[in-house]
């Protein structure tokens, strides 16, 4: 009996030894993504966030804000951020603390509003929390955090409520964003200086004021500076993209090669360049209409060398945004569908720069077509397209404003025309075997230049339209936000679009990768679960109850008969 005693002491000692070790081998590993059985792989990070968080040198800490009594969207949104952060934990470097907080829990009601200033003032918006039937009484939630690193501080919006989807809708983006929200925050705040941006003048770009809400949201997170083509010997290295706004005027050879040189050696460029000298004002003569010409800017050698080209026409789309005309007939100012205000959502959901992208507002857009030859080693990538009812106007083009009168969606069948490239892959140089004699002396003149035939590998982004980033003045001449379209009192995603396309663009972590990510919200159907509450909640209660009844009935059967003998 001894001997036994001890056998049965050893074993159970040994089991519990055997769960202490796998405890700690738990606690010390990065199992996160090893054994990821998961659907949406949704404990795998991206390369590009593993090697941003092993490159933490301080203690990562996240305070949260999607905290307290919450509804199911919203507690599943708060559970997805504490999963990412987890597996943040366990593949960084250095610590990654976080904390969830209801800053509004337990503060006086007169104290709360200045809680709420002192919130938006460090960058968090609030949502309203509207009552439901389930009892939520209307307050202001925080959907976001604050990472603190060495001293600095940066707010993180971790989700965006677009009036057009609904709540689950919303949710399931900001779920999906959960892991780009938070390493891209990391990545920004360890930053020791912030990129630089030039966007380019000297060709009749769009005007400073028609950029200022582009300069003022790209300014939270680069330094821009606008940067004159013509007054430079050479586009130096320090700029990590160069924008180039909506050119209205030819390129030199000189400027061209500048351009062509700076993307030689590894420079990213956005491209936002029309061909059509189209615009709303020119309708407001007296016939309304007007003949949109070629600008002629001289680019289309260049821009075929790096494998696309802008054509020479115009979009009409029957999916498109309203603009006012006022009939003859009745003095009245009505809003009617303007075939040229293309409204596009056909977006390619597999690229992180318009993945999960809203609707955006074009005007006067025209076609891309992408070029591929025998030596070619770009990758190209149709980004936006407009809606399969649309077709193309070539140049010269009579614009009349009487094309609010659309005509049948059948007279519409073009398909859908590519208004927007992505390009990345080494680019031969525009101006191999073929520099002027003037260009040759300019080269000379920069000491410590030379002249490159092929480019480091880099990245362009072209968009046929560059009234994309163009904000409009109110009747004071003040700024409108981008992407809002004061006719229709709507917001459209094109300050989403440029800032995408600059992150893509300057994003050596690649970090912009993890958009590309999805997971699956599991929600409940809420009608189904009211009609069935009470059905579950006694399921769940009794079932277990009745198992465990069985069980003992069985086994008071399976002992007497035992132990009948």
């Amino acid at each position: 009996m001894a001997s036994k005693r001890n056998q049965s002491l050893v074993r159970v000692l040994l089991l519990i030894g055997i769960l202490i070790g796998l405890n700690v081998l738990v606690n010390n590993v990065s199992w996160y993504g090893w054994f990821d059985l998961t659907e949406d792989r949704r404990f795998t990070l991206t390369n590009a966030t593993k090697r941003v968080l092993s490159d933490v040198e301080d203690v990562v800490y996240v305070q949260v804000f999607v905290e307290g009594d919450l509804p199911a969207e919203y507690r599943y949104l708060r559970n997805a951020i504490q999963e990412k952060l987890n597996v943040f934990r366990a593949y960084a470097d250095e610590p990654v603390e976080y904390e969830f907080i209801d800053p509004l829990a337990d503060i006086p009601d007169e104290e709360k509003k200045a809680v709420v200033e002192q919130l938006v003032a460090k960058g968090l918006q609030p949502i309203p929390l509207v009552e439901t039937s389930d009892g939520y009484s209307e307050r202001a939630l925080f959907p976001g955090a604050i990472i603190n690193y060495q001293g600095k501080e940066l707010p993180v919006t971790l989700l965006v409520v677009e009036p057009n989807l609904s709540e689950e809708q919303n949710v399931q983006k900001a779920v999906d964003m959960v892991e780009y929200n938070l390493a891209n925050a990391i990545q920004k705040i360890m930053r020791k200086n912030r990129p630089r941006l030039a966007v380019l003048s000297g060709h009749g770009e769009l005007p400073n004021n028609e950029l200022t809400s582009m300069y003022s949201f790209l300014s939270n997170y680069y330094t821009v500076e606008r940067v004159n083509l013509k007054e430079q010997l050479y586009i130096p290295p320090k700029y990590s993209a160069v924008v180039v706004p909506r050119p209205t005027k030819p390129f030199e050879e000189s400027n061209k090669f500048k351009l062509d040189q700076y993307i030689m050696n590894g420079g990213r460029v956005l491209w936002l360049v029309e061909n059509m000298s189209a615009h709303m004002d020119s309708l407001r003569n007296e016939d309304g209409t007007f003949i949109a010409m070629d600008y002629g800017l001289n680019l289309e050698d260049q821009l075929f060398k790096y494998g696309v080209r802008v054509n020479s026409d115009l979009v009409q789309d029957y999916n498109s945004t309203k603009i006012p005309f006022t009939l003859p007939s009745t003095g009245q100012l009505q809003l009617f569908d303007w075939v040229y205000s293309p409204v596009i959502v056909n977006m390619n959901e597999e690229h992180p720069i318009t993945k999960d992208l809203g609707a955006v507002l074009l005007q006067f857009t025209a076609t891309v077509d992408t070029i591929r030859t025998r030596k070619d080693k770009i990758k190209k990538t149709v980004l936006m397209s407009t809606s399969e009812y649309s077709r193309t106007m070539e140049a010269p083009i009579m614009v009349r404003m009487s094309d609010i009168k659309r005509d049948d969606r059948s007279q519409f069948t073009g398909g859908e025309k590519p208004v927007a490239v992505a390009l990345e892959g080494t680019f031969p140089s525009a101006f191999k075997n073929r520099l002027s004699d003037k260009t040759v002396e300019m080269i000379d003149t920069i000491k410590g230049v030379s002249v490159l035939e092929k480019s480091e590998p880099t990245k362009m982004v072209v968009i046929s339209d560059g009234d994309v980033i163009r904000n409009d003045l109110d009747p004071r001449g003040r700024n409108i936000p981008l992407g809002y379209y004061k006719y229709t009192n709507e917001t459209f995603a094109n300050r989403d679009l440029l800032f995408n396309a600059i992150e893509w663009l300057t994003d050596d972590y690649g970090v912009i990768e993890a958009r590309g990510k999805g997971e699956k919200m599991r929600l409940l159907d809420k009608a189904k679960v009211q009609e069935e509450k009470l059905y579950w909640q006694l399921l769940n209660i009794l079932l277990p109850l009745g198992l465990i009844l069985l069980f003992g009935i069985g086994y008071t059967f399976w002992r007497r008969r035992k132990y009948a003998r």
